[in-house]
């Protein structure tokens, strides 16, 4: 294995200021989902299970994709790492956004407003991914290192 020369964690703590501020878009992606499902005649409590299913599944299988791929990089896939890294995090904040939100709420309380909710906890549950994103980053930090110091 080559020696890489890339920090996982200065672009995941540059999103993660970013994503301080934009909780309340990815919530209102994740509402938006909802209401185009919902066009398509799928009940709205029905949708949110099927929304909180599809992200925690892709939110556990994205770390594995990208674990495989960091495993095998060539020279030609570090000059787009930076970009990708991005995109996973994007991706893994709004998985762990929507699944997170789950826990603090429930279909119907998104769909009928019952018991003071309104979606706000997804904005909040969002927030909560951010140091999770950040211990990800240094995981794949040390799995870049360990690669380097068996290819030794």
């Amino acid at each position: 294995m080559k020696n890489i020369n890339f920090d996982f964690l200065k672009p995941t703590i540059i999103f993660s200021i970013i994503g301080i501020f934009i909780p309340g878009f990815t919530a209102m992606g994740l509402i938006g989902t909802q209401m185009i499902l919902n066009s398509f005649g799928i009940e709205c409590t029905v949708v949110w299970k099927i929304i909180w299913t599809s992200t925690i599944i892709l939110g556990i299988v994205s770390p594995v994709i990208f674990v495989k791929y960091i495993r095998n990089i060539t020279d030609e896939k570090l000059k787009t790492l930076k970009t990708k890294l991005t995109i996973f995090n994007l991706v893994e904040y709004v998985c762990i956004q929507s699944s997170i939100g789950s826990l603090f709420s429930n279909s119907n309380t998104l769909c009928y407003g019952s018991g003071g909710q309104n979606g706000l906890e997804l904005v909040f549950t969002a927030w909560l991914a951010l140091p999770i994103l950040i211990v990800m980053s240094i995981v794949f930090n040390r799995i870049i290192s360990r690669n380097e110091n068996t290819a030794d």
